[in-house]
């Protein structure tokens, strides 16, 4: 792990685990934001499929990316071991198989320099992939189907850093991005941001929440 100087502004944590063949989209799409003030922290959940080949040599070109690898531990522990290492006033999230639009970062710091009372944004999102593929348990009954449009996508989360501090990151749970909504409303001021710049891909075989589906149902 390479540890960069503690000037930025938005830690953006990517959990990856054996996505050799998608990621580089994912890191991408965080070199051509239009905000340029942040540090990448990746955390390598165990993954065996050499996905460092190609993340290597974007750590050696680019001092603001992190990199820090663990045993598999599933992806809320794992981002809650890039909140150890972030050190942005603010903090967010991206999937290993999803993207950002060029402007994301822009929309949100744009957001809390005229919305300083607002501690926690989440947004709606971009969602690619079947439209059978858009229901999935619902967090308050996980024997019924939800739209995802209805759902907190964990990864649009973009928030001061207390946030994530004081509520001690994420659950190791099924809907660990509900959860920790829930508790954040409970004490911090938290609002939705309708500018789906976040591009979720559904049509991933083996994702999270595919595979999650499978067990619940």
């Amino acid at each position: 792990m390479r540890v960069g100087n503690n000037t930025k502004k938005v830690s953006i944590i990517l959990p990856v685990y054996n996505r050799r063949k998608l990621v580089k989209r994912a890191v991408l799409s965080i070199l051509n934001q239009s905000y340029k003030n942040y540090e990448v922290i990746i955390v390598d959940d165990g993954s065996y499929d050499k996905v460092e080949n190609y993340l290597f040599p974007v750590l050696k070109k680019h001092d603001n990316f992190k990199y820090v690898r663990h045993s598999n531990r599933k992806t809320p522990l794992s981002m809650n071991t890039g909140l150890k290492l972030a050190i942005g006033e603010f903090i967010t999230f991206l999937d290993s198989d999803d993207e950002y639009e060029k402007d994301h970062l822009k929309h949100r710091i744009n957001f809390f320099k005229k919305n300083n009372k607002v501690d926690l944004i989440y947004s709606s999102a971009t969602i690619i992939g079947k439209e059978q593929d858009m229901l999935v348990p619902d967090a308050r009954n996980t024997k019924k189907l939800i739209h995802l449009n209805e759902c907190i996508i964990g990864a649009t989360l973009f928030g001061r850093a207390e946030v994530f501090h004081k509520l001690n990151g994420f659950k190791n749970i099924y809907s660990y991005d509900y959860d920790f909504y829930n508790r954040a409303k409970r004490i911090y001021n938290v609002k939705k941001l309708d500018i789906p710049t976040y591009i979720y891909y559904r049509n991933t075989p083996d994702s999270v929440i595919n595979l999650m589906k499978k067990e619940l149902l």
